[in-house]
């Protein structure tokens, strides 16, 4: 005789299906039902399954909760047995020993420089206003009083060319490499720019030399303007 499979719910008993979670009726979870002892075949297949533990991350201590240990060892006992001591620093060269010098700290090559200057403009521009009068058959004095209005502009135009050329080219005024003065700038809008405020220089060259006096560090009215400094020409070294 068999055991009855049919399930109540024991609130309401109405029937349930085998596998029903809960009442339809009154909403009464139910239990899971009870399984029954597996079969002969099915707890043979089961025997042979070889039952293996779940895997397992590896995991580390935190180094903040490891205790550290103190261990006396001597700088000898660290050395490699044989191993030289390593060679000191080479000391970085000097700007000294690559030849350079730092700016000029006498006022007296810049002196000599606008002086020479501004004898080499009064030719230049002496040159330049007797060739027009030449040419007109008028005597120089009288062209620029005549037509200053002209010749003024033209004499300025030729005397910032004089600057400005060998000033952006090379770094340096006509006369600057002569005295080993050089400016130290490799943009040619600020080479342009100080040609032209050297040029004022060379031509108010009392009030420039009165600059140099006054001045600690003794620049020209052109560097005053301008911002920048004249510094002594690098020197080539033997090796």
């Amino acid at each position: 005789m068999t055991a009855s499979t049919r399930r109540t719910c024991p609130s309401c008993q109405t029937r349930l299906s085998p596998l029903a979670a809960e009442c339809p009726e009154c909403g009464l979870a139910l239990a899971p039902p009870r399984q029954g002892r597996p079969m002969l075949f099915q707890a043979s297949a089961l025997a042979h399954v070889a039952m293996e533990a779940p895997p397992r991350a590896l995991t580390a201590p935190a180094l903040g909760r490891v205790a550290a240990v103190a261990v006396d060892v001597a700088p000898e006992e660290l050395a490699r047995p044989g191993a030289l001591p390593p060679p000191p620093p080479e000391p970085a060269p000097s700007p000294v020993a690559l030849g350079f010098q730092g700016p000029v700290s006498s006022f007296w090559p810049l002196v000599k420089v606008e002086a020479s200057e501004a004898l080499l403009l009064v030719l230049v521009q002496t040159l330049a206003l007797s060739l027009p009068a030449w040419a007109l058959g008028v005597s120089p004095v009288r062209l620029l009083t005549g037509a200053w209005l002209l010749v003024v502009p033209y004499l300025l135009a030729v005397s910032w060319v004089l600057f400005m050329a060998p000033m952006v080219l090379t770094g340096q005024s006509p006369l600057m490499a002569s005295f080993g003065v050089t400016l130290p700038e490799n943009s040619p809008e600020r080479r342009i720019t100080f040609s032209l405020v050297h040029m004022l220089s060379v031509l108010c060259f009392p009030l420039s030399f009165l600059c140099m006096v006054l001045d600690p560090r003794h620049r020209t009215l052109g560097e005053l303007l301008s911002g920048l400094e004249l510094l002594a020409r690098p020197t080539g070294r033997m090796r």
